[in-house]
């Protein structure tokens, strides 16, 4: 118990990452859908409330990351505009609704 205790702040947020990841690519495929990056602002507004604004800011940066080489089909660069204003966009409302709702929820910073 006092390991997972120790682990799941690192191991909730990648979880959280795949299985968000899983459903965006769903409606990728299935749907055609575009602008799933912001499927990713409610699970980063989650880890914040539970783990504090330092791991959801770390998760939203990890989610711009993997839309941006699974769900946009780049490797390392995004080349449209469009997507790349996207994520700038994204990245930028995901950390600060990390920072602001670590703070309504009122829970202090976690050390690890």
């Amino acid at each position: 118990m006092r390991l997972w205790k120790q682990i799941a702040p690192i191991i909730v947020p990648l979880l959280i990452i795949i299985a968000v990841t899983d459903v965006a690519s769903f409606f990728k495929e299935a749907a055609h859908a575009r602008h799933l990056v912001f499927f990713y602002l409610l699970p980063t507004a989650f880890v914040a409330m539970l783990y504090g604004s330092v791991l959801s800011m770390i998760f939203a940066i990890d989610a711009t990351f993997v839309v941006g080489i699974l769900l946009y089909d780049a490797n390392i660069f995004v080349s449209e505009p469009r997507q790349a204003g996207e994520l700038f966009l994204f990245a930028l409302t995901a950390l600060i609704g990390a920072k602001c709702t670590a703070e309504l929820a009122g829970q202090p910073e976690r050390s690890f």
